[in-house]
């Protein structure tokens, strides 16, 4: 079991060979019991989501607070898992090349998408965009954050591009992009 900064880069390694449903990704209970970094729980979630979501902590250990926010994303991963699963990977931003990972699933009729945006264990420094390729220029799109909780980022999306950031290091965000 890893921690899910570690599951970052090797999901992305992985994921070079293996679709999205062939990772098993879990959520794990913080501090990791390996390498004791304490993480939130929606870093933990957002993490496991960009594979075959399962669990490794026990709920019983959650607060209420906690174990609402789970149902809620458990919920969310279900409505996003066909994308995820079977969509097309597209890589975004390397976790090797500064303070983020930034991938997208994308349903095989390109009308719907899921951008996961994964700071690391450094201060965001990542431009405020990127390019959502796969977007077409002819067609209107909506974008809303998943799995936000109480917090939800800034999120512009214009001209085939989504502009957000992330507030620091394990803070993460969840986009659905559907077109219209």
């Amino acid at each position: 079991v890893t921690d899910p900064l570690r599951r970052v880069f090797i999901q992305w390694g992985a994921s070079q060979f293996y679709p999205a449903s062939a990772m098993a990704c879990h959520v794990t209970a913080s501090p990791n019991h390996q390498t004791k970094r304490e993480t939130p729980l929606k870093y933990r979630f957002d993490v496991a989501m960009t594979g075959r979501m399962g669990f490794e902590l026990h709920p019983k250990d959650l607060s209420a607070d906690e174990l609402a926010f789970a149902k809620h994303a458990v919920a969310d991963y279900k409505r996003i898992r066909p994308i995820v699963q079977q969509g097309d990977l597209y890589r975004l931003e390397s976790p090797y090349d500064g303070s983020r990972a930034t991938l997208a699933y994308v349903s095989p009729d390109r009308r719907q998408s899921v951008v996961f945006v994964l700071g690391l264990d450094r201060p965001d420094d990542a431009p405020a965009g990127f390019e959502l390729p796969w977007l077409s220029p002819d067609v209107r799109y909506a974008c809303r954050e998943i799995n936000c909780g109480s917090r939800r980022h800034e999120v512009t999306l214009e001209d085939r591009r989504l502009k957000t950031a992330l507030s620091g290091p394990y803070d993460s965000a969840v986009f659905v992009v559907d077109a219209l």
